[in-house]
Order: C-alpha cells, then structure tokens, then sequence
C-alpha cells in the first residue's frame, strides 16, 4: 500500500511539473550580461527575451579571437517569435567586434517612427553611444569580420525561427 501511494505521488510530482507554465519572465529594467572572453550585451527594458538569440550568435563565432579582430557595427531589425509574445512587434540590434570581443546592444525602436532610415540612424546612435568607452585601436574594421558577424547572425536567427533583416546605410 506504501508503495503504491509513493507512486502515486512521484506520477504526480513528474507530470505538475512537466505540466506547470515555463514562460519566460520579462524584466522591466535593462539588462547587461557579460560573459567574460566571449561578449558584453546591453539589453533594453523587455529584451532579455534576446538572449537566446544572442548565445546563438556568439556560439556561431567561437573563442579564442584574435585580440586584433575588430568589425564595423553590424545593424539588424529583429523579428522575434518570443517577443511577438509580449506584444513587441520587432527589435533592433547592433553587433560589434571589438579587440576579439563581441558587443552586442539590443534597443526597441521608438514609437510612430515613418521613416525605416530612422530605424538605421536610432540603432547607430545608440550603439555609438554604447561603444564609445571601447577602445578601438589595434587595426582597423576587418570586412571578412563583418561577414563573419552577419553570417553568424543569419545562420543564428534561421535556427530560432527569427526574422533578420540587415540595416544598412
């Protein structure tokens, strides 16, 4: 009798679990993640739903880098499956590589914006800002980098389901 109520209670355990909500939380504040020899990641207010995608994207360029690889800033328009979810239609997001050190900044377009230049021009800026304190010397932007970057980004967003479209000036 102890037995089959032990079961019981384990059948119940297993299946409450597997059953329960795994949604993901969304956080209100900004979030930065810093995986240390791999890449810094200033996200937006909402954006933490952008971290898998982010991990895809540095997994795409493995370490070690060569402390000299640097990139121009790589633009991108997100369509996210996951943050359709919560009511976030698509993001921006900025790559670059900065002495083998990937930086990424994810930021959400302000609203009523006509124009998709704008869309361009807000991400430059705010990742320019971002990146200000980066020092750039040891060489200059690699173009193979920059490929490199929109190739892992691409190969990423495919394997998520996401929606990338490159912004270019």
């Amino acid at each position: 009798m102890i037995e089959i109520t032990l079961a019981t209670i384990i059948i119940t355990i297993i299946v409450v679990l597997t059953l329960r909500n795994t949604k993901r939380a969304v956080l209100e504040n900004p979030l930065i993640l810093n995986r240390t020899g791999q890449y810094h990641a200033t996200l937006a207010p909402k954006l933490n739903i952008a971290q898998t995608f982010i991990e895809a994207i540095a997994k795409q360029i493995p370490s070690p880098r060569d402390e000299g690889q640097n990139s121009s800033t790589q633009c991108f328009e997100v369509r996210d499956p996951e943050a359709t979810a919560i009511g976030q239609e698509l993001y921006l997001l900025a790559i670059t590589m900065r002495h083998g050190l990937l930086y990424f900044q994810a930021i959400v377009p302000r609203p009523l914006i006509s124009d998709q230049d704008s869309h361009f021009n807000m991400l430059m800026e705010s990742a320019h800002n971002a990146l200000a304190s980066i020092p750039t010397t040891g060489g200059m932007p690699n173009t193979e980098v920059d490929e490199y970057i929109i190739t892992a980004a691409n190969t990423a967003a495919r394997k998520l389901g996401i929606d990338l479209k490159q912004q270019v000036s």
